[in-house]
């Protein structure tokens, strides 16, 4: 008899936890696709911030490091973040706005001190560290828009070969050929990023005179390239099908 009753008990907590498993499922898929739709109006709004609107603006500048904040927590809290190349460049896309939060910080930092340095009676050392906090700021922002153009192709070009070639770049499309690329990526924006200091602060050294014409060449070739992959994503893009339960 107790033997029979708690089988019975066992039967139905059994039937208990999967109907709980069955009315939460759907909350979950939810959440799910709530968090891909904002991720895909994040890289929407970098598109049009980073190809549309100057690198220098202020009000695209803040709404996309506070929307880099949201997707950088929706990144973190997912389970499968490096499942997908896509979410590799999406993470970098929202670390890319932290050198504009590092620029706002050194100009902010660098005003309170140099303020103090002027009321001293410092006023010709305070001249010349506000001009070379000026040009660190800068060079900040040109990183940031460097690595934006950089990352935002590649997202550009892993939804071409999606788009048109799914079978045949499977084995590129991977999470580790995508870390590598954002590597590469990050050590291209650094290694502007210390060579234009250099030139700044160098101003004769004859072997980087080219470097900033070369660095706006290089940002006109960027921009080109990514409005043209954004653009052939957006026309080629296959319509959905519909569902046969809808």
């Amino acid at each position: 008899m107790n033997m029979r009753l708690n089988f019975l008990l066992l039967h139905r907590s059994h039937q208990v936890l999967k109907s709980c498993w069955g009315m939460s499922s759907p909350c979950r898929l939810g959440s799910i696709s709530t968090s891909r739709e904002w991720l895909r109006s994040f890289l929407l709004l970098k598109v049009v911030t980073v190809l549309v609107f100057p690198h220098e603006a202020v009000l695209p500048l803040l709404a996309g490091c506070a929307c880099s904040m949201r997707a950088a927590l929706l990144l973190l809290r997912s389970p499968n973040v490096s499942a997908k190349p896509s979410t590799v460049f999406l993470a970098q896309l929202a670390l890319a706005d932290g050198l504009v939060l590092l620029r706002w910080a050194v100009r902010l930092g660098a005003g309170l001190l140099l303020g103090t340095e002027s009321e001293a009676g410092c006023e010709e050392r305070a001249f010349c560290r506000r001009d070379a906090v000026s040009a660190v700021c800068q060079h900040l922002l040109d990183a940031h828009h460097l690595a934006s153009l950089l990352l935002l192709g590649l997202l550009g070009l892993e939804a071409l070969l999606v788009t048109r070639w799914p079978l045949q770049t499977r084995r590129l499309r991977t999470s580790r050929w995508a870390q590598l690329s954002c590597r590469l990526v990050w050590a291209l924006v650094l290694l502007e990023l210390v060579s234009l200091l250099h030139f700044r602060i160098l101003k004769q050294d004859f072997n980087l005179s080219m470097l900033p014409a070369l660095s706006v060449c290089l940002r006109k070739t960027l921009w080109l390239m990514d409005s043209w992959l954004h653009y052939a994503v957006f026309v080629n893009k296959p319509p959905r099908k519909k569902s046969s339960f809808s």
